[in-house]
């Protein structure tokens, strides 16, 4: 995961974002599921989250860090009595989310691999929700461990 900086630059990824609308859209049952394909065939791609978390205290300065040097990190719990890990397409969609990180609180960028290895790592955490209250598409390890597997094919 590498710390997302005032100077990093991250455009809003409007290809994704039509995606996840049209997903929410009445569609018939087939084109519900050539919906689904093309997302799942888009997220296959260098696709990038932004989640917050609190680094180990040694990884504060640390520009990138690995999913097991979060110490900890706000978790959803849900009606499922599931817990999941909230991360979001863009920066304003986290902002929204999350207005004001708390003290030693770093937003970073993740993608999958880094999903997966946190998931795996926490294995109380039942999968990642995208864009949560707006898209809530959950990415369990099964789905990230496919996308990855696809986007290495590609």
């Amino acid at each position: 995961m590498k710390k997302h900086l005032d100077t990093t630059e991250f455009k809003t990824d409007t290809k994704l974002q039509a995606l996840l609308q049209k997903r929410k859209a009445p569609l018939s049952a087939a084109a519900m599921q050539e919906t689904l394909q093309e997302l799942t065939w888009y997220l296959s791609g260098p696709v990038r989250f932004f989640l917050a978390a609190f680094p180990k205290q040694d990884k504060l300065d640390h520009e990138t860090i690995h999913a097991s040097d979060i110490d900890r990190v706000d978790i959803m719990y849900a009606s499922d009595d599931e817990r999941y890990l909230p991360v979001f397409t863009d920066l304003a969609g986290l902002k929204k989310f999350k207005p004001v990180c708390r003290e030693g609180e770093m937003v970073y960028l993740a993608d999958k691999q880094d999903l997966l290895d946190f998931l795996h790592a926490n294995d109380k955490v039942a999968a990642c929700v995208v864009n949560p209250d707006k898209d809530d598409l959950l990415l369990y390890r099964m789905h990230l461990q496919n996308m990855i597997r696809v986007g290495q094919e590609r």
